[in-house]
């Protein structure tokens, strides 16, 4: 009997989530606090979790819940699913006549190849939630593939990736070698010109400065990691990771981090909207002439001398974090039925925040507003203490929250933020 696509046994235990799971950045870091992690490792150096707990990740994936997963991601969108082995370039893995099935996949992984889902958190709400959790710790959007690959296989060849990533080892063990970046935080993304589609822009413009081949014949890490380990990797760093003799899946969290350069690119387009000369076209032949390129290289370096005194840092910061929270609220953000939560809420009543939008807080023209999604809720500014408290306690009892609110006060403020979606209530207690 042919052997199946395995992931982990689903036991009695593992139906129970770990006691100290919880979708969160501070739950997957272990004894790490996130503080030191972001000041330690963060953009900087790898780090690797040794958990000890073989079910952590239970609550995320399940065998079940990845033949659902698997199942839902062809039913819904095809192509996110592929076949991936080191020793075959991706179009060879590919059957034009075909469309991908369980079948193809199934055969596939019998013969050697890692079964990718690309965007897995658009099939599961549970690794959606992590998902999103994530993205408000962060203010970075979050993709996360899936993994499964077959012992004694090798999915991708040495490779280093344009973004962080946190590797969730869900069930099996895989073996990674590392070795240091050969570029520093490199770039993932350029804005495509207008004659430009974004492909070519990554091909030419971004790998252009950045090495196409990588070594890893000598890494300076090896190690395995065993179901419930966690390891960070920064963008650039070069690994690649082998089965032996067991299967391995596992979930990798890409973290699209905004860099100063967008920020920069949005601030000079802003400046653009006010001042005519960067508004202006290239002097015409600039491409052939010498002389249209000597005048377009003196107005260059002019408009740069006074775009350094005009740029709009805070301008141009709100204007990322608006683009990021609509794009982000797109898929989240219905209400309904949370009129009846709404007119549920007492001063005793514990609430817990949704896993929606992403949510931010701002004060001006004596108000405090906290935005969450493509929604605003804004309160007195004395009353802002609320708001913050609101930002940073995902579960609360009503009548916790501080300031000079009265317990109507807080009844009221709480059930509007459950009528637009942002709590749920936990418990109801009117004893």
């Amino acid at each position: 009997m042919k052997p199946r696509l395995r992931s982990a046994r689903t036991t009695r235990r593992q139906a129970l989530a770990p006691a100290s799971y919880a979708p969160s950045l501070e739950a997957l870091l272990g004894d790490l606090t996130p503080e030191a992690f972001l000041a330690d490792h963060w953009e900087k150096r790898f780090y690797r979790l040794s958990r000890g707990q073989p079910d952590f990740y239970a609550p995320l994936l399940s065998q079940a819940g990845l033949d659902h997963l698997v199942a839902s991601a062809l039913a819904l969108d095809p192509t996110a699913v592929e076949l991936l082995r080191s020793d075959l370039p991706r179009n060879r893995m590919k059957d034009p006549t075909r469309a991908p099935d369980a079948q193809l996949l199934q055969a596939g992984y019998e013969a050697g190849s890692t079964l990718r889902v690309n965007a897995a958190h658009r099939f599961s709400t549970s690794i959606r939630d992590l998902c999103l959790s994530l993205e408000q710790r962060l203010s970075a959007p979050v993709n996360v593939n899936l993994y499964c690959s077959p012992a004694r296989s090798q999915g991708v060849q040495a490779h280093f990736d344009r973004h962080d990533v946190l590797v969730l080892q869900v069930a099996g063990r895989k073996t990674w070698s590392l070795s240091p970046p050969p570029v520093d935080l490199p770039l993932e993304y350029v804005p495509p010109f207008r004659f430009e589609n974004l492909e070519d822009a990554q091909r030419f413009r971004v790998t252009r400065h950045q090495p196409s081949q990588v070594d890893n014949s000598s890494p300076t890490q090896r190690f395995t990691l065993e179901p419930g380990d966690l390891l960070y990797l920064p963008r650039g760093h070069v690994h690649e990771a082998r089965t032996d003799g067991g299967h391995s899946l596992h979930l990798t969290v890409g973290f699209k981090s905004i860099t100063y350069a967008d920020c920069l690119a949005s601030a000079v387009f802003q400046r653009a909207h006010q001042e005519p000369r960067l508004r202006r076209g290239l002097p015409p032949g600039f491409a052939s002439d010498s002389a249209a390129w000597d005048e377009l290289r003196g107005e260059f370096r002019r408009l740069g001398e006074a775009l350094f005194q005009s740029l709009d840092p805070d301008a141009a910061v709100s204007e990322v974090v608006e683009v990021l929270m609509r794009s982000r609220s797109r898929v989240s953000g219905l209400t309904l039925g949370s009129e009846e939560d709404a007119a549920r809420v007492h001063v005793r009543s514990q609430v817990q925040r949704r896993f929606g939008p992403l949510m931010r807080y701002r004060e001006g023209d004596g108000k405090a507003t906290l935005q969450f999604g493509q929604r605003a809720v804004s309160v007195p500014a004395d009353f802002g203490e609320a708001l913050r408290f609101i930002l940073r306690t995902p579960r609360f009892q009503v009548g916790e929250l501080p300031g000079p609110l009265d317990d109507e006060g807080r009844v009221t403020l709480v059930r509007r933020l459950t009528h637009e979606g942002l709590f749920h209530i936990v418990s109801s207690n009117d004893g």
